[in-house]
């Protein structure tokens, strides 16, 4: 067949489905090479291949610094990130305060030019989702003009501003706010600059002003927990929320303290509930119960699939509330108990009361969710952790994912490598599992590979995805596969997965690299 034949055969396709092969080119780099075939495949696959544009902003942002108009009908989502110089004055004791180039406030970015954000942003008609992001750790934020400028776009239904700060120089008031879209999706996160958002407590009402003029729409909603408007959140009704995800350090307060059973009461259709957050020296896990005993409510979410609860404890009612069509649930300690162990990432002001095996049983033995997929356990191990594996297999035997992260004890467990194969070789259906045992933290690698083999051997399927975690310089896992043997007395062995050979890095507040 020539090339002219082709392309009439591709003429002839319904342009949904001509969208569809050309959107299943793009992952492997085939449609750039396509399109540069002629110029009717070229303006053809033009909506998929500018779909997703990036716009590295390290001056003003103005026409000549921005994608050409010619691109603005096909894209959808636009990532501007930035790397303007000022961002180096902003860190604490920095000598280049005196030598700002686009701003006169260290703290607000000067290169997003707020007019011409509203005026380009409202000219691209596909743009439904932008994001605002820089890489540094400096105390950076967007003032509330630049801001206004990009939330007014009428068409736009997901907002993402990563690392920045949200309107710290300026409070809002529900009268000054106008105009905004009627977003879908908005996320505010922070991956590194925690205890920096508390110095800045505009954000907070400047958070809770913003999310509640758009709590009539919102589906999906992601907060950075220093500065999250608890009171905001209580005091309206979310009828179309069905997403909430808090991440970072918990500080206590009157609002934050009320019960989340209570705090979220108003959010009936709520189907994800993500609460990571971490505690200070002073505060005590209790504070982090959704629905403590001695607290009058009604359980208030009969859609729930998804639950992240940090910290969990065994005297919280909500685990005998679950509803049986439960899919996903994580207790893990928020970051990971091994940045705690090990003194990483400078987490001296914060403390993980991580559960026994005891208290993770008892826990676990109230939550009647036959049809779960994804589980996450992170515990002390005890006399109890055999039982506890036990319990797993038994109460979730639909489960595809597991995550466990096991650490030593006085109290001891006699449980082994092969144990834990053994007691999880009854979940069939496991597809992917990870494992940390803090028994051999800084191991070489050799003895991370042969426990591998020895838990991979045991397991019911060959073909389960094997997960170990090394902590040293840097936090990696590994995945592993296990080798055919080429005889019956030949002991079992693994080797690294070549798709993550190098190993995934995780961070204390963001481990999202490996569950993509």
């Amino acid at each position: 067949m020539t090339d002219s034949e082709n392309i009439d055969t591709l003429c002839r396709l319904n342009p949904d489905v001509l969208l569809s092969v050309f959107e299943h080119s793009l992952p492997d780099g085939g449609l750039r090479s396509l399109s540069s075939s002629c110029r009717w495949i070229r303006e053809e696959t033009m909506p998929v291949l500018f779909r997703r544009c990036l716009v590295t902003v390290e001056e003003p942002i103005c026409a000549d610094r921005f994608l050409p108009q010619s691109l603005w009908p096909y894209v959808y989502h636009l990532s501007l990130l930035d790397e303007c110089p000022d961002r180096a004055a902003a860190r604490p004791h920095s000598w280049r305060k005196n030598q700002l180039h686009f701003t006169d406030d260290p703290l607000l970015c000067g290169t997003m030019d707020p007019e011409f954000l509203r005026t380009t942003l409202r000219a691209m008609p596909r743009l439904q989702s932008i994001s605002l992001d820089f890489m540094c750790q400096e105390s950076h934020g967007l003032g509330w003009d630049s801001l206004a400028a990009v939330l007014s776009t009428p068409q736009l239904r997901s907002f993402t501003l990563a690392q920045f700060m949200f309107s710290p120089r300026h409070s809002l008031t529900t009268d000054s706010v106008e105009c905004l879209a009627p977003l879908t999706t908005f996320r505010h996160e922070q991956r590194v600059l925690r205890g920096e958002l508390r110095r800045f407590l505009s954000q907070e009402a400047a958070l809770g002003v913003v999310i509640g003029k758009l709590r009539h729409t919102l589906e999906c909603l992601l907060l950075a927990s220093e500065v999250a408007p608890f009171r905001t959140l209580m005091a309206n009704q979310w009828p179309r929320l069905i997403e909430l995800h808090l991440i970072g350090d918990y500080y206590p307060s009157p609002d934050s303290q009320i019960p989340f059973v209570t705090l979220f009461a108003e959010m009936p259709k709520l189907r994800v509930l993500k609460l990571e957050l971490a505690l200070h020296e002073y505060v005590g896990k209790q504070n982090l119960q959704l629905w403590p005993f001695d607290h009058e409510a009604r359980f208030p979410w009969p859609d729930l699939i998804d639950l992240v609860v940090s910290f969990p404890s065994p005297e919280d009612r909500i685990y005998s509330h679950l509803p049986r069509s439960m899919r996903r649930l994580l207790l893990p300690c928020t970051p990971h108990h091994y940045f705690y162990s090990w003194k990483l990432h400078g987490l001296q002001h914060l403390h993980s009361p991580i559960l026994y095996a005891t208290e993770m049983l008892e826990i676990l033995a109230n939550v009647d969710a036959p049809h779960l997929d994804e589980l996450r356990l992170e515990y002390r191990a005890d006399a109890a952790e055999d039982e506890l594996l036990a319990c797993v297999a038994q109460r979730f035997p639909q489960l595809t994912s597991l995550e466990m992260h096991r650490f030593r004890s006085s109290a001891g467990s006699s449980v082994t490598a092969t144990g834990i194969g053994l007691r999880l070789a009854k979940l069939e259906n496991l597809l992917t599992l990870r494992l940390y045992d803090d028994a051999t933290p800084h191991s070489s690698f050799a003895t991370l590979q042969q426990n591998a083999a020895v838990i991979a051997d045991k397991l019911a399927c060959p073909d389960v995805r094997l997960w170990l975690l090394q902590v040293g310089n840097e936090t990696l896992w590994y995945p592993f596969r296990l080798v055919a043997q080429q005889g019956i007395d030949e002991e079992p062995r693994v080797e690294v997965d070549p798709l993550g050979h190098s190993g995934v890095r995780v961070f204390p507040y963001d481990d999202t690299a490996l569950y993509r």
